[in-house]
């Protein structure tokens, strides 16, 4: 029976869009040239238009529209326990948003890094300059905890805005990532990639 309150409890942590992309097109525009080096010309360029800044902003606007009209009486970051919470994932990549989750819900949670969406353009792009993913900043990404995700994962994509689930709470207070067989847990939130490249002033 106490299994069983704990499952009908038990919420989803679902993220929408890409993580990255925002910072993913200012490091396009800044390292071009050595990216159009090592990659075909069409994946920097690509990069720049994903992360356009007014392709990202109403991405989130419509995002947000969604998660509102399936929220239970449209109660977006209502109580603990209530309704749906959103965290913008800005400054600070997907970790720092992951960090304002766990403060913002009280709740504990376990979550798997391989299933945290992410395009190849970032992969390759990180890659090739020594960057962070999980540290760089976003745009157009929210995370979001909830306890039906199904039906809200399903209008998101009919609208075309890729969402998946990439973990679920616990009655725990900690807060765990697993990566490939290994296991850590969530740190207090680190300077954005940007920040350290000293690009930050190219997001205004």
């Amino acid at each position: 029976m106490q299994n069983s309150a704990r499952q009908k409890n038990k919420r989803s942590l679902v993220v929408t869009g890409y993580i990255g992309l925002g910072g993913t097109a200012v490091l396009a525009g800044e390292y071009r040239s050595r990216i159009d080096e090592r990659f075909p010309r069409f994946l920097s360029r690509e990069a720049i238009e994903m992360g356009n800044r007014d392709r990202l902003y109403e991405e989130e606007k419509r995002t947000l529209e969604i998660i509102k009209a399936f929220a239970p009486d449209g109660q977006v970051n209502g109580p603990e326990g209530e309704g749906t919470l959103c965290v913008k994932a800005g400054e600070g990549g997907f970790l720092t948003a992951m960090y304002q989750m766990a403060e913002a819900s009280g709740a504990g949670f376990e979550t798997d890094l391989r299933k945290v969406p992410i395009r190849q353009e970032t992969i390759e792009i990180c890659e090739l300059l020594e960057v962070n993913p999980y540290h760089l900043y976003c745009g157009g990404c929210i995370i979001l905890m909830t306890k039906d995700a199904g039906p809200l994962i399903s209008e998101l994509e009919k609208d075309g805005i890729n969402a998946v689930v990439i973990g679920y709470t616990n009655d725990k207070k900690s807060h765990v990532l697993f990566n490939d067989g290994t296991e850590s847990h969530l740190n207090r939130p680190q300077p954005d990639e940007l920040e350290r490249l000293g690009l930050t002033g190219r997001l205004r």
